[in-house]
């Protein structure tokens, strides 16, 4: 699947050996032009997934990213910087499609276990960039990032189109092949398979009498829309209070900040990619034990309380109350912050964005989802560096713990269970209607 590493952040971005200068300014401008332009490919892309299927867009995303990516390796000015980081901002709204796709081809039982997999893969990006960023330029680093895309691109060839797509479109013939080939033929799947194609067959028969303006627009306002939309961007939003981004970005500065040593700060960085990595791993199992919710507010509330403990440490810090010696409980707590937003919070979230839309809203879903996380990533890409200049490590912490609170109560009274329920059993819930044999029954 399509992963963005972390190659190119802007604490990354120098001007050793590379024959640009970037002042500050422009670092994080470049960082959140990626956000900026993600809004035109989430106007595009839900469209397309929708007409051409999930397999043209997985291959047309990564050809923007590593096109991307040769751009900054042969980039010679600022602005080819903005123009490199723009192209690959287009397909920024592989983090939402990648999720979606995951959740239609996976089976329900290990649908978690592959979205965690999948952050994994950014996270090991991670890990790599900061690693070679000790003796590799960053142009190096935009070369060989490359190629992991270019693997995912013959590997998407090796797929069959998602069976979700198929019966969105009619093709039953094909949809049962791919259903098949991807979850065989036994009779469970078989009923699953037989309740997939009767849900579209008649989501089909009543989209031909509804084709107007005015009744799209009453579809889109129906709960079994709203209620998705509403859950998935909370979650977006918590996703970026926690740190999934601007830690990702700015670990580097915001640890040398706490340390006043690049190189001690340096190594911090590798060690919280590498928690995240173990983090991740771990949650592979942990989320096939454990319901989304009981570990996304276990996971949250826990986080919310190393938010606001290191933003206190932070002020006692600045008021000289405590020794300096204790100041090293910052970068502890940031740490294993990181560990526990990575081992409960960003798998748990990504895994519910990828089942809760219905399958006739997976477009339109998509692309207003989007919108809110390209506006959420720029402006945490371009104002984190201004919080903590203004409001320093206390403040800047302290916001975003009040969000990552906020978000969670307002998801403790809206957010439905989804663990080991198929696609379908998740939107007759939303929908508020019984499962097609339960009315079998009935009748």
């Amino acid at each position: 699947m399509l992963s963005f590493p972390a190659v190119l952040h802007p604490a990354i971005l120098s001007p050793n050996s590379t024959g640009i200068r970037a002042t500050p300014d422009q670092t994080s401008s470049i960082a959140a032009s990626h956000g900026v332009t993600g809004m035109i490919g989430f106007f595009m892309v839900p469209f397309l997934m929708q007409t051409l299927g999930r397999k043209t867009v997985h291959i047309g995303l990564n050809l923007l990213v590593s096109t991307g990516f040769l751009i900054f390796a042969l980039a010679q000015s600022v602005p080819v910087l903005f123009v490199a980081k723009a192209i690959q901002g287009l397909a920024l709204c592989g983090v939402y499609v990648t999720s979606i796709m995951l959740g239609e081809y996976s089976h329900p039982k290990r649908r978690g276990y592959f979205m965690t997999l999948k952050k994994c893969s950014v996270a090991i990006g991670s890990l790599m960039c900061h690693s070679m960023a000790l003796c590799w330029t960053w142009r190096q680093i935009a070369a060989f990032a490359i190629l992991p895309h270019i693997i995912a691109i013959l590997m998407t060839l090796m797929w069959p189109e998602s069976p979700a797509f198929l019966a969105l479109n009619g093709r039953y013939d094909e949809c049962s092949k791919s259903h098949t080939w991807l979850h065989g033929d036994s009779p469970k799947h078989k009923t699953e398979l037989e309740e997939l194609i009767a849900t579209q067959m008649e989501r089909r028969e009543l989209a031909k009498k509804k084709k107007s303006l005015k009744a799209l627009i009453k579809k889109n306002l129906k709960k079994d829309f709203m209620k998705p939309f509403v859950i998935a961007s909370i979650l977006t939003m918590l996703v970026d209070a926690c740190g999934r981004y601007y830690m990702l970005a700015y670990v580097v500065q915001i640890l040398t900040e706490i340390t006043k040593d690049k190189s001690i700060a340096a190594f911090c960085t590798i060690g919280a990619d590498s928690l995240t990595i173990i983090a991740l791993l771990l949650s592979c199992y942990i989320i096939r034990c454990f319901k989304r919710r009981t570990l996304l507010f276990t996971a949250g509330i826990t986080s919310v309380i190393l938010m606001f403990s290191t933003s206190l440490i932070a002020i006692l810090k600045t008021y000289h109350t405590i020794g300096e010696s204790v100041i090293w409980i910052i970068p502890s707590i940031i740490l294993l912050n990181v560990f526990i937003v990575n081992v409960g919070i960003v798998p748990v979230c990504f895994a519910i964005i990828g089942e809760i839309f219905p399958l006739e809203h997976k477009g339109i879903g998509s692309f207003a989802t989007g919108v809110v996380f390209t506006i959420l990533y720029a402006l945490v890409m371009k104002f984190t560096p201004l919080m903590m200049e203004k409001t320093g490590i206390e403040g800047t912490f302290g916001i975003y713990g009040l969000l990552v609170a906020f978000s969670l109560f307002i998801l403790y009274f809206v957010l439905n269970e989804t663990k080991d329920k198929t696609l379908q059993e998740i939107e007759n819930e939303i929908r508020g209607v019984k499962p097609l044999l339960d009315r079998k029954h009935e009748r």
